[in-house]
C-alpha cells in the first residue's frame, strides 16, 4: 500500500491523496479537487483510478467528483463507521466517523498486513492543529472526537491531512506553550523542508508533542487552563480562529 501526497498549490493549500495497492495497482482518489494534477501522476505510475472517497462535503473536497466518476469503471465508495474496504488480501482501509469540523466527517485508517500505518484525516486533524468548526461543525463535538478516537490511535500512525497549515499551526502552538521545546524543534524542521518545497509527514506520537489540541488532553500540557478540559479545548479552538 502506497500513499501519494499531491500539493495542489492553491490558496487553501490543499493536499490530495492517491492511495493504491502495490499488488493490484488499483487506486483510491481521496477528495479529488484537481484531477489535472493528480491523474497524470496516476498514469505515470501505471495505476488504475478506480475508487473515489470523500472525507466530507465542503466544496474544496468534492470539486472534481463528477470528473472522476466520468472516467471508465470508477465508483464512489461511501463507507459507514468502522466499515472496512479491502484493496487486496493484505491492504485495507477502515472508515471512522469523526464529527467536529462538520458532523458527517470521516477519516480513513490505512491498514497493511494487520498493522495500522496511516490516517487520511481530511479536515479533522491537521499537522499541529485541527479543522475549524465554523461551517457546519461543533468544537464541543470536536473535543469528544479528539478525546475518544484520535487520542487512542496508535502512535506509529502517519497523519495525511487535507491542508498544509503546519508552520502557522506551530506558530500558534508557540503562543499557547511558549516553553515547549518540541514546538521549536519541529518548526525548524518544517521550515527547512518548506525551503525545498517539501512537506513533513508527522505521526500521532509527534503530534502529541506539539499539537495544542492533543496537548490539552495530556497531563504534561503547560498552556492556559481555561475551565474544564472540554471548556479549555473549545476556548483554544476559538483562540485559533481569532489568531
Amino acid at each position: 500500500m502506497k500513499v501519494i501526497q499531491v500539493y495542489l498549490k492553491n490558496s487553501l493549500r490543499n493536499f490530495n491523496y492517491i492511495l493504491y495497492s502495490e499488488k493490484t495497482k488499483d487506486a483510491i482518489f481521496f477528495d479529488p479537487a484537481d484531477l489535472a494534477m493528480t491523474l497524470p501522476i496516476s498514469k505515470k505510475l501505471g495505476l488504475t483510478p478506480k475508487y473515489l472517497i470523500n472525507t466530507h462535503q465542503h466544496w474544496d473536497h468534492v470539486a472534481d467528483n463528477e470528473k472522476f466518476l466520468s472516467l471508465p469503471h470508477t465508483q464512489h465508495l461511501k463507507l459507514q463507521d468502522e466499515e472496512e474496504f479491502k484493496l487486496s488480501d493484505t491492504e485495507k482501509i477502515i472508515a471512522l466517523h469523526t464529527p467536529g469540523h462538520v458532523m458527517d466527517h470521516y477519516c480513513y485508517l490505512l491498514v497493511e498486513n494487520g498493522k495500522e500505518i496511516g490516517l487520511i484525516s481530511g479536515d479533522a486533524i491537521f499537522n499541529a492543529g485541527i479543522g475549524n468548526c465554523k461551517n457546519g461543525g461543533s468544537p464541543e463535538v470536536s473535543y469528544e472526537t479528539m478525546k475518544n478516537i484520535f487520542n487512542h490511535l496508535g502512535e506509529q500512525i502517519i497523519i495525511y491531512p487535507s491542508h498544509d497549515y503546519f508552520i502557522n499551526n506551530l506558530q500558534f502552538a508557540k503562543t499557547i506553550e511558549p516553553n515547549n521545546k518540541s514546538i521549536d524543534e519541529y518548526l525548524g524542521k518544517v521550515q527547512e523542508l518548506a525551503k525545498e518545497g517539501k512537506f513533513y509527514l508527522s505521526t500521532i506520537a509527534e503530534e502529541k508533542k506539539y499539537n495544542p489540541f492533543f496537548r490539552a488532553l495530556n497531563p504534561e500540557y503547560s498552556g492556559p487552563k481555561l475551565g474544564t478540559d472540554k471548556e479549555n479545548f473549545v476556548k483554544l479552538r476559538q483562540m485559533r480562529d481569532r489568531w
